[in-house]
């Protein structure tokens, strides 16, 4: 059997459109990159981290940072519309199937704020529930209502998604507990993400972290909240 048991893979392509070079872009004194790395090693749980791009600057910062990095074959690996789910599932077929970890989590390096204690955590769920993905998500409240167009005359009218349409209840009474996905990582037993071809292929567990982990750059305005954030921590610890 495999002696590693978890691999970490980043994907992070070069062609970012919301925030130019976002992942090595600086972020409070280091890129988002090499905080996602320092945080997987601090949670000592991945035997390896490996990083997959197309992007040869990016590839350096991974050396630079002391982990694997993988240049992509494909160039449709890196197209915009394309899932993260794909250069992470090339890396792993590009290995033997006895050169292969038995679980594998797929990070998203734009959550500068997930702590090595939530690895720690997922990590320790996964075994607990080998055949699930462990996947990071945040408690919602908000109430959703989903646009449709009417078949008789094309006019639009709305519908409520997660909650009642003559009904409103306050949050603490609501029965079920809802959750949206963070993206900041996904964790899942590496072969049968292979034969699914997908993050979600049999049970889905979600491991919740806190509203400041939970924040996810995509554009300039979170890159400027998430900055905001940051060095206001600093200022509420000293």
């Amino acid at each position: 059997m495999r002696d590693d048991r978890f691999w970490a893979v980043i994907p992070a392509r070069g062609g970012s459109k919301g925030v130019p070079k976002k992942n090595i872009k600086d972020f409070c004194g280091v890129s988002l990159l090499e905080r996602s790395i320092k945080t997987l090693k601090d949670s000592k749980c991945f035997d390896k981290i490996i990083v997959t791009s197309d992007d040869e600057e990016i590839l350096k910062h991974a050396e630079s940072a002391g982990v694997i990095s993988y240049k992509r074959n494909k160039e449709s690996e890196s197209f915009d519309h394309v899932m993260t789910d794909i250069p992470v599932l090339e890396y792993l077929k590009s290995l033997k199937e006895s050169e292969r970890p038995k679980f594998c989590f797929m990070i998203q390096c734009t959550a500068p704020f997930i702590s090595s204690k939530r690895y720690v955590e997922a990590c320790e769920k996964l075994i607990n529930n080998p055949n699930s993905t462990i996947f990071s998500a945040s408690e919602a409240h908000q109430f959703l209502w989903e646009e449709y167009q009417s078949d008789k005359d094309e006019s639009i009218f709305w519908q409520p998604i997660n909650h009642p349409f003559n009904k409103r209840l306050g949050r603490q009474y609501i029965e079920n507990i809802q959750v949206h996905e963070t993206g900041a990582f996904y964790g899942f037993n590496t072969e049968n993400f292979i034969k699914s071809k997908f993050r979600f292929h049999t049970y889905a567990i979600p491991l919740t972290t806190s509203k400041i982990e939970s924040i996810d750059i995509n554009d300039e305005d979170d890159w400027k909240y998430a900055e905001y954030v940051y060095r206001n921590s600093l200022d509420d610890n000293k």
